[in-house]
């Protein structure tokens, strides 16, 4: 603990803070790479049924089928969404909904992750 006494030692104009570093205009930051959690039911004939898919920079990072965790591949989409939001919030991601994804193919249902604004991502 500091005391009133430490702080006399110390001196005031010790404890100011530095301004920070201007940024270096050589150095060139890449945005981090936006990560995106889909929700997929695929045709039948894959018989995987629903499947979370994880999105970094566009390319899959990771897919988990959602069978095996509850979500059948007849049921309806609020318990395929209910298990993929017991899966992500497992992986210490929360979800605040999902939001229905227009398929360009039209044969399997889609839908993306809304995540609540300002929430990081830990996955």
């Amino acid at each position: 603990m500091i005391t009133n006494r430490d702080l006399d030692v110390i001196g005031l104009r010790d404890l100011a803070v530095a301004a920070p570093p201007a940024p270096d205009p050589r150095v060139v930051v890449t945005p981090a790479a936006v990560t995106e959690y889909e929700l997929v039911s695929e045709p039948l004939a894959h018989a995987e049924g629903w499947s979370l898919l994880c999105r970094r920079g566009g390319r899959v990072a990771w897919s988990i089928p959602l069978a095996p965790r509850g979500a059948a591949p007849r049921v309806r989409p609020a318990v395929a969404q209910a298990v993929a939001v017991r899966v992500l919030s497992e992986q210490g991601v929360f979800v605040s909904g999902w939001n229905h994804v227009d398929d360009t193919d039209g044969e399997a249902l889609r839908f993306a992750a809304r995540l609540p604004h300002g929430a990081s991502v830990l996955a």
